[in-house]
């Protein structure tokens, strides 16, 4: 008689689910992790209009503050336009002679009103004053609208000086420097002019095992280590990461450093404890 032997068939997907599980460990085996500092924010300051780079005003390695002017696009063409659309609204001549062709047709206009009631005056003379008087208002008015769109011109062309400074947006160091005086930007497509590196606060993620971290919040504070000289740095828990690595069992912490005074470098080594968050060994 036969015997046939019973064969059992286990899924890629069972053994992978086995793996990953055994993958995570259930406890902190690691005694520290180790993460690198970044800025909090990498910018690239673009020229805000197309130009010539006139003048560049800082260097890799400068700090700058907010607001600070990085550099400069030629301004020849519209600071001409800006002074033509000044001169426009703050010209007089057109504006005394209108004011006093007015009064003028006011004087005439009473005049022969008084002379009309009085029968001294025909009238057709009276409406034809007062025609003089109406055509000289809207005369004044009309110098008035154009004294005004001058004005509003002016604005206009300021505010376009205003964009061919290259500012920085907040306190920063000065990484790189795309450009140099005489050279075009913005027309070709590549605007940049300056990277910056916000390095008054900088950001540094660790990769912990998930049996490493007990009960954190966001904005717990945390001590490490600066392998470099050894010096103790305190950050504070950005976000925690939500999900496991299945693989390896790892998640990530992200810390938030003070630095307003630079002591700290971007891609500094740091060292952190292990565990985090209350967890006994």
């Amino acid at each position: 008689m036969r015997r046939h032997r019973r064969v059992a068939w286990v899924s890629t997907a069972t053994v992978l689910v086995c793996f990953q599980a055994t993958a995570q460990p259930l406890d902190c085996e690691l005694k520290e992790a180790t993460g690198f500092t970044e800025p909090a924010a990498v910018v690239e300051v673009a020229a805000r209009e197309p130009g010539i780079v006139s003048k560049i005003f800082v260097e890799p390695g400068d700090k700058v503050k907010a607001g600070e002017i990085l550099a400069e696009l030629d301004k020849s063409v519209v600071e001409a336009e800006f002074q033509g659309a000044r001169a426009r609204a703050e010209a007089t001549g057109r504006l005394a002679a209108a004011e006093a062709k007015l009064a003028h047709a006011r004087r005439r206009s009473d005049e022969i009103a008084k002379l009309e009631k009085a029968r001294a005056a025909r009238p057709l003379e009276l409406i034809a004053a007062k025609a003089e008087l109406a055509v000289a208002e809207a005369e004044l008015q009309s110098i008035l609208d154009e004294r005004r769109i001058a004005e509003l011109d002016a604005a206009s062309v300021a505010a376009r000086l205003a964009l061919l400074d290259v500012r920085a947006p907040f306190d920063a160091v000065v990484n790189e420097v795309h450009h140099e005086a005489s050279e075009l930007v913005g027309a070709s497509g590549d605007a940049r002019v300056v990277t910056l590196f916000k390095l008054d606060r900088l950001h540094a993620d660790f990769f912990v095992p998930s049996g490493c971290i007990g009960a954190i919040t966001k904005g717990a504070s945390l001590d490490m280590v600066r392998t470099r000289d050894g010096g103790t740095v305190n950050a504070r828990l950005r976000n925690l990461g939500l999900d496991v690595d299945a693989p390896t069992g790892m998640r990530r912490i992200s810390v938030e450093i003070d630095n307003p005074d630079y002591r700290l470098l971007g891609g500094e080594r740091l060292v952190l404890a292990l565990p985090v968050g209350g967890l006994e060994r």
